[in-house]
């Protein structure tokens, strides 16, 4: 018996006991499981290589997120700027590896400019739609990332193919740290 043993990795726990307060720990549930968790660090901790890819994808902007990431693209380093354009503002992800190799980019598309089958497919996990993203591996775009809200105001993440079927969803969750 007994419980399972945790699917968290050993770096992931130490990095939480050493996360700067103020800054949650970004957590996506699918079923009962953990199935990626990024924790907020700071500049100083991000590999040369790594910060030369990321400055070179998303260079200058207002740094909104800056952490280690473990997911389904493996282990790597999250930043996600904001971009203001006049009255409009779009949002960029990246997610490199320690040695700067891109695995995942994202960018912020506004909402009208999403094909409306996309937005009827992410809609299956949460009735509120708050922001929808481009999602790119390596190498080409894959599909859409649509944040949903539910009538519980619980926030939901769909993965959308670029044809507008839904692959999954997970719920997304900031958890306070406390150690």
């Amino acid at each position: 018996g007994g419980p399972a043993p945790a699917l968290v990795p050993e770096p992931l726990q130490s990095l939480l006991g050493d996360s700067p307060d103020g800054n949650g720990a970004r957590l996506s549930i699918g079923g009962n499981r953990i199935v990626a968790a990024a924790v907020a660090i700071g500049n100083a901790s991000l590999p040369k290589a790594a910060r030369t890819s990321i400055e070179s994808i998303a260079p200058q902007g207002e740094l909104l997120f800056l952490g280690r990431e473990w997911g389904p693209r493996g282990a790597g380093f999250r930043v996600e700027k904001r971009y203001r354009e006049g009255a409009k503002e779009h949002v960029r992800s990246v997610l490199v590896d320690a040695d700067g190799r891109v695995l995942e980019r994202e960018h912020s598309v506004a909402i009208a400019e999403v094909p409306q089958h996309v937005l009827v497919a992410a809609m299956r996990a949460g009735s509120v739609i708050h922001e929808a993203r481009i999602v790119s591996g390596p190498e080409r775009e894959e599909f859409w990332s649509v944040s949903v809200r539910d009538r519980l105001g619980r926030t939901f993440v769909a993965r959308v193919s670029l044809a507008g079927s839904l692959l999954d969803s997970v719920r997304r969750v900031s958890a306070r740290v406390d150690s």
